[in-house]
């Protein structure tokens, strides 16, 4: 077991060794970042695929047991969150309706109550400013007042 330990650790070596070269020798500066980033991620690897024989050789059965229980967990969540999501907008859709509806309600109150109040004030105001006056007959002619009362 420790022997594949000391392997490993000899190949990391030897690769973080032939990476600096690599680093040191390449073409342009804009590459360094990336090529940062692909030999750490190759050293990551190396790393852990001892690590992962060595939890893997010893409770294979446990760890593949304990991965398929954690997916059936994750799955069943998932159902639940779905079902969850699906009666909140349920609800939500309930609710919106109900506003919707409340509010055209309210309109409409409104509405025949400014008809109710514009009708009373229009019969109210034709009622007190209508009044009649006598209209007096005028004659229109030639000659004196008098002769014209004679006719």
């Amino acid at each position: 077991m420790l022997n594949s330990f000391f392997q490993a650790i000899c190949r990391v070596g030897i690769f973080m060794i032939c990476a600096q070269a690599l680093l040191h020798f390449r073409a342009q500066e804009t590459y360094e970042k990336y090529l940062k980033m692909l030999v750490s991620i190759m050293i990551l690897i190396q790393l852990f695929i001892p690590v992962g024989a060595f939890f893997m050789g010893e409770k294979k059965d446990e760890t593949a047991e304990a991965l398929r229980q954690f997916k059936q967990d994750m799955e069943a969540g998932i159902q639940a969150a779905e079902e969850n999501a699906a009666a909140a907008d349920a609800i939500l859709e309930q609710m919106t309706l109900e506003e919707v509806q409340s509010r055209m309600e309210e309109q409409a109150a409104e509405q025949t109550e400014e008809q109710e109040d514009h009708g009373t004030m229009t019969q109210n105001s034709g009622r007190e400013n209508i009044e009649v006056e006598p209209i007096e007959p005028v004659s229109v002619g030639t000659g004196s007042p008098e002769t014209q009362e004679g006719r």
